[in-house]
């Protein structure tokens, strides 16, 4: 007897007897034994083939602050959780998480309603998803946060924002935090380090999970000297995050590569972000604490992998009572 297929539903009719797959923006038309460019859905009769579905490259238990969501539940335990496949070309190449196993040993299957038992049964406040890019794994990520958001927790993705609007649309019901890796601006910036089919689609995709769906937003860019960290370029990142997504978005920016040419160009990148006013810019050295906006109150501190949030109340600066914004409910908040 042979095995049941692992289908794709996120799904269109394509010519010539292919199926679209509607998960990612590559929309890939595949006839029967064509592979999609993530490497891990298939054609076949019935449909798309999920070769990953349940297949799982890492998982652990730690801080959410671990994975660039730092007004987002801070100082709560999450289970982060991942899958293989990228849905960005350049990702495939240099990514840890691009390519299934060949040894089946290596092939760790956990269902989605035990990963989502397993982090109540650890205490976890919430799972996110944080290994390989969500969207190629949508079947199994839309179930993972369903059973999550039904048990009260959190649920979050690191993306890379490549999932289409209908992806999003079923996620976003039970989606309440996005860690989005926006990693440059340009056309030119995206060709060389995203390989996304049409890289302002994100854009689109980050706006509608704030707006309709209620999500809270993390930027992190990763400056790499002579392609991303163009001022121009950067003022342009940093207005569209602040027009966007809001003033009180947090922006990560670390840098991509080694060189004192990076670092530069990092600082210099924080400094637009401070100076076009993004009211929350972090880097990558330890201990940054939160302050508040306009009294430069303590909210946060973060000391040796430690959060502890000090000048709250609620979400509000206890000296001042400026709203700061962060994320600390899983009711929506719009």
């Amino acid at each position: 007897m042979s095995q049941e297929l692992d289908l794709a539903d996120l799904i269109a009719p394509g010519a010539d007897g292919a199926t679209v797959c509607m998960a990612c923006q590559w929309r890939c038309a595949l006839r029967p034994g064509a592979e999609g460019r993530c490497l891990v859905r298939v054609g076949v009769p019935e449909g798309i083939a999920l070769s990953s579905y349940g297949l799982i490259s890492g998982a652990s238990i730690g801080p959410i602050e671990d994975h660039r969501l730092w007004h987002f539940f801070p100082d709560s335990l999450v289970l982060a959780i991942g899958g293989w496949g990228y849905a960005t070309v350049a990702d495939q190449g240099r990514a840890p998480y691009g390519t299934i196993p060949e040894d089946p040993a290596k092939r760790r299957k956990l269902d989605a309603d035990r990963a989502a038992t397993f982090a109540l049964e650890r205490l976890c406040r919430g799972v996110v998803w944080a290994f390989g890019e969500p969207a190629v794994n949508h079947e199994y990520v839309r179930g993972l946060l369903q059973l999550s958001r039904a048990s009260s927790r959190y649920t979050a993705l690191v993306t890379t924002g490549a999932m289409t609007t209908a992806a999003l649309d079923q996620l976003g019901p039970y989606l309440d935090g996005l860690s989005l890796d926006l990693r440059g601006f340009s056309d030119a910036s995206y060709a060389r380090l995203g390989g996304l089919p049409t890289w302002n689609e994100l854009l689109a995709i980050a706006e509608r999970a704030r707006t309709r769906w209620g999500c809270h937003l993390e930027v992190t860019t990763r400056i790499h000297h002579g392609v991303n960290d163009d001022p121009e370029e950067l003022r342009a990142m940093v207005a569209w995050i602040k027009g966007a997504l809001g003033e009180h978005t947090p922006w990560h920016v670390l840098p991509g590569d080694a060189g004192s040419e990076t670092a530069a160009a990092t600082t210099r990148a924080r400094r637009i972000g401070h100076e076009s006013g993004l009211h929350y810019v972090y880097g990558a050295e330890a201990n940054q604490a939160t302050r508040c906006p306009i009294c430069h109150h303590t909210l946060i501190t973060r000391n040796g992998g430690v959060t502890r949030l000090v000048g709250l109340t609620g979400s509000t600066c206890t000296s001042c009572g400026h709203e700061t914004k962060l994320h600390l409910s899983i009711f929506k908040q719009r």
